[in-house]
């Protein structure tokens, strides 16, 4: 479709969500937007709801034991120790590791946090993967998992990841003023060598 069309197909599913007014405001805007993207050909048409990733919670377990010598007082550490990649953060909102091998298929995430605020109680995890050039980097679908702020460790298994590629975890906290400050490890990791790339936003 080119851009002319795009751009005026958008203008259309605009106008018809604005009219629907029998929709509720959080539905009529969901339409909306859902409509915009298959129309500018960022979704497919096909697509529906049961394709959409469901929200992944970590469960309660896990702990965490750093090895000996780590230096954990850092505002972002991150190290490999055998098959862990084991990270410390303090104050952080959002930060990312430097990337490491995938030693399977799959990794166990366990981590707690804390935070001062008293209404947003949960950070996240993802993972993303460098292209085999080191020139970009892609998130990989389905891997971002929920982890609690209450100070108690919770644990999580990720799959979806090619062994030999490289990866980083993206850590995030969905607040403007408030920080987190805990640890996290990886394990399945297959090397303890990381890579970090220059120029690349934390």
């Amino acid at each position: 479709m080119s851009l002319k069309k795009r751009l005026a197909a958008l203008a259309m599913a605009g106008v018809m969500a604005l009219t629907l007014t029998a929709c509720s405001p959080k539905e009529m805007l969901s339409n909306a937007i859902l409509t915009t993207a298959t129309v500018l050909g960022f979704r497919d048409a096909d697509a529906g709801d049961e394709d959409e990733a469901p929200e992944k919670k970590a469960e309660a377990g896990g702990s965490i034991t750093f090895p000996d010598g780590m230096e954990t007082t850092g505002r972002f550490v991150n190290e490999v120790h055998g098959d862990t990649l084991y990270i410390a953060f303090n104050g952080i909102a959002n930060r990312s590791t430097d990337y490491f091998v995938a030693g399977g298929d799959s990794v166990t995430v366990t981590a707690y946090a804390t935070t001062d605020s008293a209404t947003i109680n949960e950070f996240k995890a993802a993972i993303w993967e460098l292209s085999d050039d080191r020139t970009q980097t892609s998130y990989v679908q389905g891997t971002t998992v929920y982890f609690a702020t209450g100070g108690e460790c919770s644990t999580a298994t990720i799959s979806g990841l090619t062994p030999g590629k490289m990866y980083k975890v993206y850590i995030s906290y969905d607040s403007s003023s408030y920080y987190i400050t805990g640890a996290m490890t990886v394990t399945g990791v297959g090397s303890e060598e990381m890579t970090t790339v220059e120029n690349e936003d934390a």
